[in-house]
């Protein structure tokens, strides 16, 4: 039997993920029901002879909208009629307060990666494509976002567990993903939620973005914004680079049981700020469990303390105490209100020989007992 020739735009995307995945590998396709996912769907579906067991579609109904159930239906029925397994959750008690969208994709998320563990799958498909990436630039960069922020989203992204995020069409733009959907007589759903300009996403997508493509005809600005992404993701992935190189001179210390950090101030303190930053961010994150790092103001703030000639401060930021005793810049976790004192009887007590470990991201250690222990370090 011959085997089936891909159209171009299936060969683009198989030719991707080869790399990434392999070949008796399961996945999960995360589908909403929209252009984009079911783009993705038929193009990994499209002219290959791959074994169908091995791909579970995903769909999660946020419950949003009143018809949002019809989505939930649809998916079903496409992933019936394309003999694929399918699930399909719902978010049944949505909670208040906070970012809404946030919470929407966190929970979304969560039910992918739970589909994922359950099906032994490694990877999870997304249908993110280039302008998607340029939307996300924009976002970002309206709200001042660093190299981290601005290099947007990346193709893989580790989830734990061995399971990894994939966005295979990256590399592809909205109106060519629908042209080819057209072109293949595939029907898909609209999202009324995706006219609403009072998200700012949708703002840009059908107000900002037109304009700059009448102003810049002759540019696909879409690809020019995806491409600076590009960039500062090599960039980003160059600094992560160059502090694993600088790590061991920091000499960070880990007493994970009582929840502090602590590093050497002279070493830290050399680093060029934009390094310094990414090390408060890791800092914070392996505190907090937060990915999130701790705002402008706040990482000013931190960094004029660090420079000045006081030996011995502290300050409070996100749940965190970080100060400087002596020789050593530390980050500890704290469920109380702050004391007026920096140096209570509890305090002391907490701080007495404490063992620690090295924290080194990159190396195992081992542990040992700082000769410093009595210090708040």
């Amino acid at each position: 039997m011959n085997r089936p020739i891909r159209d171009p735009l299936s060969t683009r995307l198989h030719d991707t993920l080869r790399p990434l995945l392999a070949a008796t590998a399961r996945v999960v396709i995360a589908v909403s029901g929209g252009a984009d996912s079911l783009a993705l769907l038929h193009l990994l579906l499209a002219g290959t002879a791959l074994d169908r067991t091995r791909l579970l579609v995903v769909h999660f109904d946020h419950a949003l909208r009143d018809d949002s159930h019809l989505d939930a239906h649809f998916v079903g029925e496409q992933a019936e009629k394309l003999g694929l397994a399918c699930r399909i959750g719902r978010w049944e008690s949505p909670p208040s307060g906070g970012n809404l969208q946030e919470r929407a994709r966190n929970a979304r998320l969560g039910f992918l990666l739970e589909c994922a563990r359950s099906f032994g799958a490694e990877a999870i498909l997304t249908g993110h494509h280039r302008d998607d990436q340029a939307e996300t630039f924009l976002e970002r960069l309206l709200r001042g976002g660093g190299v981290t922020g601005l290099a947007g989203m990346r193709a893989e992204r580790p989830l734990g567990n061995g399971i990894r995020l994939l966005r295979p069409l990256l590399g592809m733009g909205r109106a060519e993903l629908r042209d080819w959907l057209t072109q293949h007589g595939v029907a898909w759903r609209e999202d009324p939620s995706n006219t609403k300009e009072r998200y700012r996403r949708n703002w840009l997508r059908q107000r900002l973005m037109p304009l700059l493509n009448e102003a810049l005809p002759n540019h696909d600005l879409a690809l020019r914004l995806a491409e600076s992404a590009e960039r500062l993701a090599q960039a980003d992935t160059a600094l992560e680079w160059a502090l694993a190189d600088y790590w061991p001179r920091l000499d960070a210390r880990w007493n994970q049981a009582a929840g502090v950090i602590s590093l050497d101030c002279r070493a830290f303190t050399t680093l060029p700020e934009a390094m310094a930053h990414r090390v408060l961010t890791r800092c914070h994150a392996a505190l907090t469990g937060c990915a999130h790092p701790p705002g402008a103001r706040a990482m000013a703030q931190l960094t004029r303390m660090t420079h000045g000639k006081g030996r011995r401060w502290h300050m409070h930021v996100n749940g965190l105490r970080i100060g400087r005793s002596e020789s050593r810049i530390y980050w500890q976790r704290f469920v109380e209100a702050p004391r007026k004192s920096s140096q209570g009887a509890g305090e002391k007590e907490m701080w007495e020989m404490v063992e620690f470990s090295v924290w080194d991201p990159y190396h195992e250690r081992g542990r040992f007992t700082h000769p410093d222990a009595l210090l708040p370090i």
